[in-house]
């Protein structure tokens, strides 16, 4: 193929994924889809999710009753007593790199994969072009899947004589789902467990009592060593489900292997718990090829690198022909749930979109 295609694609996560197979099952299509580096891939939510089974027909049961039927008789005794005391959880990791594997093997035709990194966009006479390093790709319409991370709290702890205020020390907690991100997708593991919410705003007392209403968990809130400013209200509710605040900074994460134990707070005391949930906001969303394009970001009050890319119901941006799914968009009209079926539902709603133009035009041609 040559860097001339109907539709780019650029984001390698959740999102970008059921873009890119949707439009390679239409067949007609010629899409290129950037992957992304591994600097960028790296930065993605969908590294952060471990265990997806707050979704119907994703779930490790399916997988292992399925091995189970296959491994019928005597023979296979000992695998089947194996694959009965297993986890075989499905990640996000693990759709990302089973649709790469579909879309490689069956639809080589009709999607070039690119894993290289956009470091840059503008718009032609044609309609879009992304620079990636020394080499440019063209096409009439656009899907950006880039993306949001959030905010990670950050340690105070020793390395050798130098105190050091480093977000890293909570990473293996993150990898192995203790430390956790959306209270959607994975509050139900804290089920009656020591679970604390790290934050001090108004969203960090919303989930503490979110998960203390839901799940019956025994929480607290660790505010890192910044004083809360959530409402009178919330710290009166606070109060009445005995949910304690700390407002020390933590030192330590206690804990090895994932296996998360508690925090260490300067005061000397240690904090026990079984999960924490990270409720400190944004870090980053990554607009920055919507900006390059000039398409109208959400949320004037924030910072220009958290903001949501706005789109109308079919993912559109006011860029016509550019689309933004997943993470990185936001509705003005709608809420928009952040989870693994809202960014599949919202990139076939701009794929389905794209089909459709591309579809009349050739019709239009046809009866010409």
């Amino acid at each position: 193929m040559d860097n001339e295609f109907d539709l780019i694609i650029v984001g390698g996560g959740i999102a970008g994924s059921a873009a890119a197979l949707r439009g390679a099952q239409y067949e007609h299509l010629r899409i290129g889809w950037l992957l992304g580096d591994r600097h960028t891939r790296k930065r993605s939510r969908s590294q952060w999710v471990a265990n997806i089974d707050n979704m119907i027909g994703i779930h490790d049961g399916i997988v292992r009753g399925k091995l189970a039927r296959t491994l019928r008789g005597p023979e296979f005794k000992a695998a089947r007593e194996t694959l009965a005391h297993g986890h075989e959880h499905i990640s996000t990791r693990d759709i990302v790199r089973n649709t790469v594997e579909r879309v490689r093997d069956g639809y080589p035709e009709q999607v070039e994969l690119l894993e290289v990194a956009a470091t840059a966009a503008r718009k032609i006479e044609s309609g879009f072009e992304v620079q990636t390093g020394d080499v440019a790709y063209r096409a009439p319409a656009m899907v950006l899947a880039t993306g949001a991370m959030d905010r990670q709290p950050l340690i105070r702890r020793a390395d050798g004589d130098e105190e050091v205020h480093d977000p890293s020390w909570i990473y293996p907690f993150a990898n192995r789902e203790t430390v956790l991100y959306c209270i959607r997708c994975e509050g139900h593991l804290t089920t009656t467990a020591p679970t604390t919410v790290l934050g001090h705003a108004e969203a960090a007392a919303q989930l503490a009592m979110m998960l203390h209403e839901r799940y019956g968990s025994a929480c607290s809130v660790i505010t890192n060593g910044e004083t809360p400013s959530w409402s009178e209200r919330s710290s009166r509710l606070l109060e009445a489900y005995s949910i304690v605040v700390r407002e020390e900074r933590i030192v330590d994460v206690a804990g090895e292997r994932g296996d998360l134990r508690g925090f260490v707070l300067d005061d000397g005391t240690t904090v026990a718990v079984r999960f924490a949930l990270v409720a400190l906001g944004l870090h980053r969303v990554y607009n920055d090829l919507a900006r390059q394009l000039d398409a109208e970001l959400a949320d004037p009050e924030l910072p220009e690198g958290e903001r949501h890319v706005l789109i109308n119901a079919r993912g559109e941006t006011s860029v016509p022909g550019l689309f933004a799914v997943g993470d990185m968009a936001k509705r003005d009209d709608e809420p928009m749930m952040k989870q693994v079926y809202t960014a599949q539902e919202y990139a076939v709603r701009a794929v389905d979109t794209i089909d459709a133009r591309i579809r009349q035009e050739r019709r239009r041609a046809v009866l010409s």
